[in-house]
C-alpha cells in the first residue's frame, strides 16, 4: 500500500517537473519565434527598399541608354567632360583638403 502511494507520488512529481520543463522550453521557443518574426519584418522592409532602389537604377540606365541629352548631362556632371569650345575649371573637394 505504501509502495503504491510512493510510486504514485513519484509519478506525480516527475509529471510536474516535466510540465515545468516543457513550459520553460515553450517560453524559449516563443521568444525565438518572436525574434525571427521581427527579423522577417525588418528583412521584408529592406527587400522593399532594395527593390525600389533597383527600379530607380533600372530607370536611370534606361534613360541613359535612350536619351542623348541625358547622356551629355551625366558625362558632364560625373566625368567632368565638356565640349571642345568650353573651358572647364576643376576645383578640389573640400573634404579632401582636410
Amino acid at each position: 500500500m505504501i509502495t503504491k502511494k510512493l510510486l504514485t507520488l513519484a509519478i506525480i512529481f516527475i509529471v510536474f517537473f516535466a510540465a515545468i520543463y516543457l513550459l520553460f522550453q515553450l517560453n524559449h521557443a516563443y521568444e525565438e519565434f518572436t525574434h525571427w518574426k521581427s527579423r522577417e519584418a525588418v528583412l521584408q522592409t529592406e527587400l522593399e527598399n532594395l527593390r525600389t532602389e533597383a527600379n530607380e537604377h533600372r530607370q536611370f540606365l534606361d534613360k541613359l541608354r535612350r536619351d542623348p541629352d541625358f547622356q551629355d548631362a551625366v558625362a558632364r556632371k560625373e566625368l567632368g567632360y565638356g565640349k571642345s569650345s568650353e573651358r572647364l575649371y576643376r576645383f578640389p573637394n573640400q573634404s579632401a583638403s582636410k
